[in-house]
């Protein structure tokens, strides 16, 4: 793998971490919720960043973008996020929130 290409994968993988970081934190906060109307707030944003994240764990277009090997622990990561994506995808279609 080229340097860049390194970078590119490390920067997506950033990007995919703090999604997911989103996503728990506005989970963790919903269950700690106190009133009806901040629940409903919370949950609308949750409901947002959970698209974000589906968008960004989606398999790309190009079927030749996909790495096929993916042996580090991110790649790992990843490879689970993109199949929970599509699943979502799949089963409530892309634009679904």
């Amino acid at each position: 793998m080229r340097r860049g290409d390194r970078r590119r994968v490390r920067a997506a993988d950033l990007r995919l971490g703090a999604a997911m970081a989103e996503v728990e934190g506005l989970y963790a906060a919903v269950l700690r919720a106190g009133t009806p109307g901040r629940r409903r707030r919370l949950q609308a944003e949750l409901s947002r960043a959970a698209g974000r994240l589906a968008d960004l764990a989606a398999p790309p277009s190009d079927p030749r973008a996909r790495t096929a090997v993916r042996r580090s622990r991110w790649g790992r990561r990843r490879a689970l996020a993109e199949r929970g994506a599509e699943r979502i995808i799949a089963r409530y279609g892309r634009g679904a929130s």
